[in-house]
């Protein structure tokens, strides 16, 4: 066994997801016992850890960041909104999934980067699906608001760094890469996908869900990102 915690953390989410889904023949469930691991372990490192995170509740500067999803994670966050959710509130976040869509779908990558959108989540400057929310979004933990603001201020200037706790990041990373390895070694998609368009696509074509399950594609018309190396 190695002695890397970090390594080791990603092991364990690996073994202990690939279970689950062995057993519940989904993801979806799964996804959710990983999250509760995630908060619990994430909670602990901020408790360990001498610095401590700037976010709280009413701050919003990340929510106009770039966020991308796995089909796992936005069937979760369909699922969630479903059952959650309003038809009212439902309506006013896909409206705003779509006026980003639209604006996305004429950008260049850059752009993209470069381009202050609204979640569409972002309601009242509060997280509308935080029980649900994606590994990108559980993942950000800034030490300074001040960057998250002068990053939020000037979005095409990729000098501003924003200091995270060395940590947490880490571990972050660890569980989240050890539910995706799991869900990719079930034979389930492990594209990934821009946040925006995945969700309109899932409101609109309920077969998504039974593709993914068959190991196929799961969205047809939701912008695919693929890494720079790929």
């Amino acid at each position: 066994m190695t002695s890397d915690p970090f390594e080791t953390a990603a092991v364990n989410e690996y073994q202990r997801s690939l279970n689950d889904i062995g057993k519940l023949k989904s993801t979806l469930a799964p996804l959710q016992k990983s999250y509760q691991r995630f908060d619990k372990i994430i909670a602990t490192s901020i408790e360990d850890s001498p610095t401590k995170p700037a976010c709280k509740a009413g701050c919003f500067y990340c929510c106009y960041y770039k966020v991308e999803v796995k089909a796992h994670e936005m069937l979760l966050i369909h699922e969630h909104m479903q059952k959650k959710l309003s038809a009212e509130l439902r309506s006013q976040i896909l409206e705003c999934a779509k006026a980003n869509a639209e604006l996305i779908r004429s950008f260049t990558a850059q752009e993209h980067l470069s381009t202050n959108l609204k979640c569409p989540f972002l309601i009242e400057n509060q997280c509308s699906i935080y029980e649900a929310r994606p590994f990108r979004c559980r993942s950000f933990h800034a030490v300074q608001v001040d960057g998250c603001e002068a990053s939020y201020n000037n979005p095409s200037d990729f000098t501003i760094a924003t200091e995270l706790i060395p940590d947490v990041s880490h571990y972050s990373d660890a569980l989240s890469q050890g539910f995706e390895a799991a869900a990719m070694d079930a034979g389930f998609d492990h594209r990934t996908y821009d946040l925006n368009t995945a969700l309109l696509e899932v409101f609109e074509d309920p077969a998504i869900e039974k593709r993914y399950k068959r190991g196929k594609k799961a969205f047809k018309t939701a912008i695919e990102v693929v890494d720079a190396e790929e």
